[in-house]
């Protein structure tokens, strides 16, 4: 009876498949999860500039703030020529400019946060999918073993 499930050319057929499947599944994992980690490096790099970004929202905010303030302290107080005025006008402009600037660089950058997140998140998924079809794989392969 032995020989007969030793020679069932199904059987052999099965377990030749697996060997072929197994290094190719056990690729997919590993690739997928390496996938994984990038793409988590990448997220936190991604945080970090973001944070980086929003603090030097903040730092130029108290600068223009001080700049506001020592163009309104030169200007105290005294009549201006149209030029002067326009001057004032183009240098506060642009302070406001850079701070929207900025703003939108933010607002750029969560965006992209938001997306590699989700991306992330399909990765996951794909990681763990791989990881399952080599624990099915290895699961049929001890089932067969465990028949003989």
């Amino acid at each position: 009876m032995e020989d007969e499930l030793e020679a069932d050319p199904q059987r052999l057929a099965l377990e030749q498949a697996i060997q072929v499947l197994r290094p190719l599944r056990q690729h997919r994992q590993a690739s997928a999860e390496r996938q994984q980690r990038q793409m988590q490096q990448t997220l936190a790099s991604s945080r970090e500039r973001l944070a980086e970004t929003r603090e030097r929202l903040g730092s130029e905010r108290q600068a223009q703030l001080a700049r506001r303030e020592a163009l309104a302290q030169q200007h105290v107080d005294r009549c201006l020529s149209l030029d002067e005025v326009e001057l004032w006008h183009n240098q506060e402009r642009a302070m406001l400019d850079r701070l929207a600037h900025m703003r939108q660089d933010i607002h750029r950058q969560g965006l992209a946060i938001e997306q590699q997140q989700h991306q992330l998140q399909v990765m996951q998924a794909q990681a763990k999918a791989a990881q399952r079809a080599v624990e099915k794989l290895s699961c049929l392969a001890e089932a067969i073993n465990d028949e003989n």
